[in-house]
């Protein structure tokens, strides 16, 4: 429903019963897929046997300010580490054994080409001193849940990381149970996302895993939501207005090339393209003899000197940022010594 006709926005996509179950049966079918966090992790949405349904809550103005809701994209613009409350609904009379259910958030690529990608957070953003990650030790997610009985967890395999809440029955007066949610780094973050567009996909458990329903939401976490969703629906807006002028204007202008290749082909025979130049690179002999001995140390070249403060701290806390990303990303342990030193100066900045 249209977010100016009520205060409740449904996410969830129409579907006949028989494509509900449909895609229950092909999402749990195998070990793969039947995991929601595995390599390929399913993203077809079922409400399952309970009805599980989320709904974004724009009951406060305030919180709404800061993301907005696309119903042509169907797709939510919502700024870094802005509140967003979403409402939870689902049978809990029918949940077998009156088991405790929870609801797995966790960030995907939608794109083919990265569908077996985990989504990770930026090197900035990664940073324990970024101003997002003070009081926080999770620091790997993208998302975050601000209720009680909040778990985080990362698949070894896989590498997919996912924040676990436990849903609790709504209170008295009430259908559905709302859950807070934050998301602490950009989809335009060169280092983590790289503008690549993700999704969100919310599935109810139980205890033991299994999948009672899924729902999905595309999510572009920005600066300006408003903005960025008034030129998303503008660019998809003129992409299907000019489908067929463009198709029709290459093909004209192939046409006419093809008939210029034609008349000249005689003399174009011997003008190909040239082949790709193959470059070799050597090392130096010291080079070669070294390059397996332990020995060998290498030193940052880091030679900066400044009168003033406040660009000496900014400094430091770039080099501290991009160091702590490089170490957890690639695994580094060496670097530890430095970090400290360098934690050690800024704490003694007064």
């Amino acid at each position: 429903m249209p977010m100016e006709n009520g205060k409740i926005v449904d996410l969830n996509l129409p579907q006949s019963p028989e494509k509900d179950q449909e895609n229950l049966e092909t999402c749990t079918t195998g070990s793969v897929k039947s995991s929601p966090t595995g390599i390929m992790p399913c993203q077809d949405e079922f409400g399952g046997d309970i009805n599980f349904e989320v709904m974004l809550d724009s009951n406060f103005e305030a919180y709404r300010q800061k993301w907005k809701y696309s119903v042509t994209l169907q797709k939510l613009f919502i700024d870094i580490d802005k509140v967003l409350l979403l409402n939870f609904k689902c049978d809990h009379e029918k949940i077998p054994n009156n088991q405790p259910v929870y609801v797995r958030a966790m960030p995907m690529y939608s794109a083919a080409d990265w569908l077996k990608e985990p989504v990770n957070r930026c090197l900035q953003h990664l940073s324990p001193i970024d101003k997002f990650n003070k009081g926080f030790t999770h620091l790997e997610h993208v998302i975050r849940c601000e209720n009680d009985g909040t778990t985080y967890h990362i698949d070894e395999v896989s590498k997919r990381k996912s924040v676990v809440t436990l849903l609790c029955k709504p209170e008295h007066g009430s259908d559905s149970t709302r859950l807070s949610y934050r998301f602490v780094c950009k989809t335009s973050c060169l280092s983590g996302m790289q503008r690549r567009p993700i999704v969100v996909i919310f599935t109810l458990e139980d205890n033991t895993g299994q999948v009672l329903g899924r729902r999905v939401l595309p999510v572009k976490i920005c600066s300006c939501p408003k903005r960025d969703l008034e030129r998303e629906e503008k660019d998809t807006k003129l992409q299907k207005n000019s489908v067929f002028r463009r198709t029709k204007k290459c093909f004209s202008q192939d046409n006419h090339h093809s008939n210029h290749r034609r008349h000249h082909h005689h003399h174009n025979n011997n003008n190909c393209a040239p082949p790709n130049k193959i470059i070799k690179i050597e090392s130096t002999e010291s080079e070669s003899e070294n390059v397996n001995n332990n020995a060998i140390t290498y030193t940052l070249p880091i030679n900066y000197t400044t009168h003033k403060k406040e660009n000496y701290k900014k400094i430091m806390e770039s080099i501290y940022s991009v160091i702590v990303g490089v170490s957890s990303l690639h695994n580094i342990k060496d670097t530890q010594p430095l970090l400290q030193d360098l934690k050690s100066r800024l704490n003694n900045l007064t």
